[in-house]
């Protein structure tokens, strides 16, 4: 069985139509083994007309199957020959008084499920008017001999097997839709986190051009203040390389702030990866002077792509997430299978507790570090989601923490 979908949703409808199809396949194979069976014993059944009424309804489903009709216009199609076909049954063996009669119930299930509102009502109204009808226009009860009680007890036993069938079809369909709603609370719940994820990003993407309008001016004056102290202390060689980093520190500053006012940096230009990967390693390596950063790069240039520009950032969240957890040293990884681009960031001291790990990316870290704020997980995590990739973080056996970063290349021609 399939979803019971929204008369709107075209390509449910078309699995739950595949279904009722394969569904009435199985119905028409009981029905033929049935007929085999009792006619087998005796039983005055008009075998002929029986025989063309199922005719008739496989013709219907397959002819239904492969029609060029709307999957709604087909699946009601279907229920209203499943109707006909029980009437023209039910007609033929004893009317009202045979209790197949009751998988009248079955179509008007489906129309509810399927197609509800007119057709639903529509069906149920012409169902419970066969059903009237056929207490006044049927063939005789089939009786083997003229035994009244053999046929209360053939009328028993056809209750039964039409509790049963129906029993397997309600519970079939009842599981089924439990199932979706199971399915769909969690989509809902994964789109509820997914919102709250970005109500965050909105609310710091706020604070951060509010953070960035105020800190134009301050970075302005320690610019100048800096030039004025490197012109004037040019022969203290210690002095000189401290201010020349102070310099190169501003100058990065004022750059991510220029970036932020301009809604990001421009779209990068296709170039190898691995050497564009180690030269921005080394740029940021250049901002973290007290930081051991061993890495491990092919040799080869790579495939020639465009990456992001989004995606330094969060790189650089986990590298400086790392360094500042790390002691001052962390180890970095890269693989590249096919078109998806793995890099492993390692800081071999320190350990995440359960709860961290499962809010990882979700919302704030707590974190320990004397200038964290616990938002660089969650930005990294928000970026690759949107680039396609994902970020993953460890606990290694042999002490520290692995961050995982996973991303699909788009390759350059």
């Amino acid at each position: 069985m399939t979803a019971f979908p929204s008369p709107s949703d075209s390509a449910n409808l078309a699995r739950a139509l595949a279904g009722l199809t394969r569904l009435r396949w199985v119905l028409l194979a009981i029905a033929i083994l049935t007929l085999v069976a009792l006619s087998q014993t005796g039983w005055q059944l008009p075998l002929p007309e029986l025989g063309a009424t199922l005719v008739l309804l496989a013709s219907a489903n397959l002819l239904l199957a492969h029609a060029p009709l709307t999957p709604l216009a087909a699946l009601r199609a279907g229920l209203v020959a499943d109707t006909l076909a029980l009437s023209a049954l039910v007609a033929l063996t004893g009317g009202a008084a045979n209790p197949i009669a009751s998988l009248f119930l079955g179509p008007v299930l489906f129309a509810a499920l399927l197609s509800p509102g007119w057709f639903a009502w529509g069906l149920s109204l012409a169902a419970t008017a066969a059903y009237g009808a056929l207490f006044y226009w049927h063939a005789p009860w089939p009786l083997l001999g003229g035994d009244a009680a053999y046929a209360f007890h053939l009328h028993l036993t056809g209750m039964w097997f039409t509790f049963a069938l129906s029993a397997l079809l309600i519970a079939i369909v009842v599981a089924r839709l439990a199932h979706d709603l199971s399915e769909r609370e969690a989509a809902l719940a994964r789109a509820r986190e997914i919102q709250l994820r970005n109500e965050q990003l909105v609310a710091l993407g706020v604070q951060a051009a509010g953070a960035a309008h105020a800190l134009s001016t301050p970075l302005n004056t320690l610019t100048l203040l800096a030039d004025e102290l490197a012109a004037g202390h040019c022969h203290d060689a210690a002095l000189s390389e401290d201010l020349a980093l102070m310099q190169a520190q501003l100058a990065s500053c004022r750059d991510a702030l220029a970036a932020l006012k301009r809604g990001g940096e421009p779209a990068s230009e296709a170039a190898p990866l691995f050497p564009t990967l180690a030269e921005r390693l080394a740029a940021w390596a250049t901002l973290r002077p007290q930081v051991r950063l061993e890495q491990q790069l092919p040799c080869a240039p790579g495939p020639v792509v465009a990456l992001d520009a989004t995606f330094w950032p969060a790189l650089y969240n986990l590298l400086d997430n790392a360094a500042e957890a790390g002691g001052g040293r962390v180890e970095l990884a890269t693989t590249l299978a096919d078109t998806t681009l793995t890099l492993t960031i390692v800081n071999p001291s320190g350990r995440l507790s359960a709860e961290q790990l499962a809010r990882a990316g979700l919302a704030e870290l707590p974190t320990d570090k004397p200038a964290g704020l616990g938002i660089g997980v969650l930005l990294t995590h928000a970026t690759l989601s949107r680039l396609g990739g994902r970020v993953r973080l460890i606990n290694r056996p042999e002490g520290g923490v692995c961050a995982e970063l996973t991303l699909p290349l788009a390759k350059d021609a």
